[in-house]
């Protein structure tokens, strides 16, 4: 059996409890515990967890279902929700989020483990369909971004760049930035997957936002960015050169 890092959300502490402690027994990490969507974005950005079990009935103003569809839109990973709820109405608001479970509380170990297996064992099996089929269908991604104490969804293909400003980092859209805490580090482990490019200590572009290059610098909607030396090879390769 495969050991896996699971990401518990769930708002009653001692349910939670008990769920850490069955999936601990059964050789997986727990990565974290939220219980509302905000702390389950921050621990899916900090932790990066392989699989998340998501109650639907959690604290705050999202509750499991919506939490799934911003995993959906930002995260490639999969979830299992874990409810006590049954009804036709949660099962097909459920439905269309595309879980790759869905556990009906109470339940006993084999039941976690069995679904767990099922579920990463599918999404594997997706990974490997998508990877074989190349580049057919274009998804489009957003990602949420923490604003003061609002997440905010944006469009991937909206952000022009991305500027450090000490402990915090503007995005920059066409029609406004936004000021979100962290380092480029990790916007960058974020982002490496889309089209962006770090090109300066500073600055994190969207490849395709690019208007011009003349030696040391690009230009994006009238905006100046410094190459350095260090990254301009990388920058370089990953241009459709002719």
């Amino acid at each position: 059996m495969s050991k896996y890092k699971v990401l518990i959300v769930e708002d009653d502490p001692m349910i939670a409890e008990s769920l850490g402690d069955i999936l601990e027994v059964l050789g997986h990490e727990v990565v974290g515990i939220a219980d509302n969507a905000e702390r389950a974005i921050e621990l899916c950005n900090e932790q990066e967890p392989n699989i998340a079990l998501l109650d639907i009935q959690i604290g705050g103003d999202i509750d499991g279902v919506d939490l799934a569809e911003m995993i959906n839109d930002e995260f490639d990973l999969p979830f299992i929700f874990t409810t006590a709820f049954a009804d036709s109405n949660t099962i097909g608001r459920a439905k269309e989020r595309g879980p790759f479970g869905y556990l009906v509380k109470p339940y006993g170990v084999k039941d976690l483990n069995a679904a767990i297996e099922v579920a990463m064992g599918a999404f594997q099996r997706l990974k490997k369909a998508e990877k074989k089929g190349g580049g057919g269908q274009i998804i489009e991604r957003n990602i949420f971004l923490k604003v003061d104490s609002k997440l905010i969804k944006v469009k991937i293909d909206d952000i022009l760049y991305i500027e450090a400003k000490g402990d915090y980092a503007l995005f920059k859209t066409k029609p406004k930035g936004y000021i979100v805490h962290g380092t480029m580090k990790k916007f960058q482990m974020r982002l490496d997957k889309f089209n962006f490019q770090k090109v300066h200590r500073s600055f994190i572009v969207n490849l395709d936002k690019i208007e011009d290059i003349e030696e040391s610098n690009l230009l994006i909607e009238g905006k100046i960015i410094p190459i350095s030396r260090a990254n301009k090879e990388a920058l370089m390769q990953r241009l459709n050169l002719l």
